[in-house]
């Protein structure tokens, strides 16, 4: 994952671990890093970190559109898609793709489960 220390203004190559990494600057070893993907801080996640199924699918009704498509094309090759209040998730040939399947994909795999922690922790900073 690409990242930019917000004191020096590094970028660097990264990635967690486990789910529960603190990623410091490669170069002055400060903490408050940007994941170029989502623009915001990455947060050490709080004890219990994860997102139920219903904070999931809230992430995806409220949230930011450019994030959730980079998200699913990046990391699923799915496309997202929104008009007005409704979404959407289809594969390549249009099919509609079984959210359930993605969310227990992001249980799974740490690094699915901190991005989609991170759209979702924008998001709640938002409201």
């Amino acid at each position: 994952m690409k990242f930019q220390c917000k004191k020096c203004q590094n970028k660097f190559d990264g990635d967690y671990e486990t789910l529960f990494d603190i990623l410091k600057c490669s170069t002055c070893n400060h903490e408050d890093v940007v994941l170029k993907f989502i623009k915001q801080g990455v947060h050490p996640p709080e004890m219990g970190f994860g997102l139920s199924y219903d904070e999931f699918e809230d992430a995806l009704e409220e949230g930011k559109v450019d994030y959730l498509k980079m998200f699913f094309e990046e990391e699923f090759d799915l496309q997202y898609t929104r008009t007005e209040e409704e979404y959407s998730v289809t594969d390549k040939t249009g099919k509609e793709v079984n959210l359930k399947k993605i969310y227990e994909k992001t249980q799974k795999d740490g690094k699915l489960q901190r991005i989609i922690y991170n759209i979702h922790y924008v998001l709640l900073q938002e409201l």
